[in-house]
């Protein structure tokens, strides 16, 4: 079974064919590789505990996200984004928001986030705060947490 979470016009859902997979790829390669130029895994899309998924728009598909269970009660929100035409329209809080509810859903209580300088105040709008969460240091990343009700 799918879960597939929906808020208004907007739903967050498995890719589940080879063109859906497609633009989820295609959604992360364009906004996190070619242009802020990070290096993305992809090999490990359905490892146990990851989750990923297209946000869609009506039928538009407008984001990707990975939401991955590290422990018990905690979810890593992993290659967030959202495609080019459709940032600073409020899809990107759409998208952290039914990403927080897959992540309650999967029993966890807080959700982290490693976020660019730059991201980082996107995520303090949602509630996220400066907080070390993870041991290994990566210069340039500011790691987040939210608590989640």
């Amino acid at each position: 079974m799918t879960l597939v979470f929906a808020a208004g016009r907007y739903r967050l859902s498995l890719p589940e064919s080879p063109d859906h997979w497609e633009l989820y790829h295609r959604i992360r390669r364009d906004v996190l590789l070619e242009a802020q130029k990070y290096a993305v895994e992809l090999r490990d899309e359905l490892a146990p505990g990851h989750h990923p998924r297209l946000l869609w728009l009506d039928e538009h598909p407008i984001g990707s996200i990975r939401v991955d269970v590290l422990a018990p009660g905690r979810a890593a929100l992993r290659l967030v984004a959202i495609h080019s035409e459709w940032q600073r329209k409020g899809h990107g809080s759409a998208l952290l928001s039914l990403a927080e509810q897959l992540a309650r859903d999967l029993g966890c209580h807080e959700t982290v986030v490693y976020a660019t300088p730059e991201a980082a105040r996107f995520y303090s709008k949602a509630s996220y705060a400066e907080e070390d969460w993870d041991d290994t240091y990566v210069s340039g990343i500011v790691q987040m947490v939210k608590r989640l009700g």
